[in-house]
C-alpha cells in the first residue's frame, strides 16, 4: 500500500492503534519528506500496538529531533566524536524506548527520507546501521502490517527483503 493517507485511515479502525491529533501550531523548520509532512498534517504520532511485544510509537513534531540529540544527553563526551557526523541529520521518527528500539529517517540531500534502524546498542555504527524503509510511507505501512506481534522487529524477519546499510 503506498497511499499514506489510506494507511492513516486503515490504522484510525484498528482499536489497537491509537491515532493523536495534529497539531499544527507548531512548525518544523527544516525541509522534510513529502510523505513524512503529510503525516505531521494529519496527526501529531501514532501509537501502534502498544499491547503487543514489538508495539511501537511513531513519533509527533515536539520529539521530531536529531536521534542523536534524543540519545544522548547534552554535553556527553560522545559529542565530540559526533561533531560533524552524518547521524546528525538523522531524526527519531519512531521508538519503543522499552525495548531500546528508535528508528530514524535520514534528512540529508544524497539519502532524504530513508529510514534506519537505530537500535540504541548499534545507533550511528557503519555495518549497523540497516535501511528498514526507503520513505516514510513504506516504514508506516510495514510497522502497521506487522501488527506488533512476532518473535522481532519486521526487518529483523527472514522474510524481510534486505535493502542495504546507511552507510552504503
Amino acid at each position: 500500500m503506498r497511499d499514506l493517507k489510506k494507511i492513516i485511515e486503515l490504522i484510525s479502525k484498528d482499536s489497537n492503534c491509537r491515532i493523536l491529533e495534529p497539531n499544527n501550531e507548531l512548525k518544523i523548520d527544516r525541509k522534510i519528506p513529502r510523505d513524512l509532512e503529510l503525516f505531521f498534517k494529519l496527526t501529531n504520532g501514532i501509537s501502534l500496538f502498544e499491547n503487543e511485544p514489538f508495539g511501537i510509537k511513531v513519533i509527533g513534531k515536539e520529539e521530531f529531533i536529531s536521534t542523536n540529540k534524543y540519545l544522548y544527553p547534552e554535553g556527553d563526551v560522545i559529542w565530540e566524536e559526533l561533531e560533524d557526523d552524518i547521524t546528525n541529520e538523522w531524526f527519531l521518527i519512531a521508538k519503543s524506548e522499552e525495548l531500546s528500539q528508535y528508528i530514524s529517517v535520514d534528512l540529508t540531500e544524497k539519502k532524504f527520507g530513508r529510514c534506519y534502524d537505530s537500535f540504541l546498542e548499534t545507533h550511528g555504527e557503519e555495518g549497523m546501521s540497516e535501511i528498514i524503509a526507503n520513505d516514510f510511507t513504506e516504514l508506516l505501512w510495514n510497522l502497521y502490517n506487522s501488527n506488533g506481534k512476532g518473535e522481532s522487529w519486521y526487518w529483523i524477519d527472514n522474510k524481510f527483503e534486505k535493502i542495504g546499510d546507511a552507510f552504503d
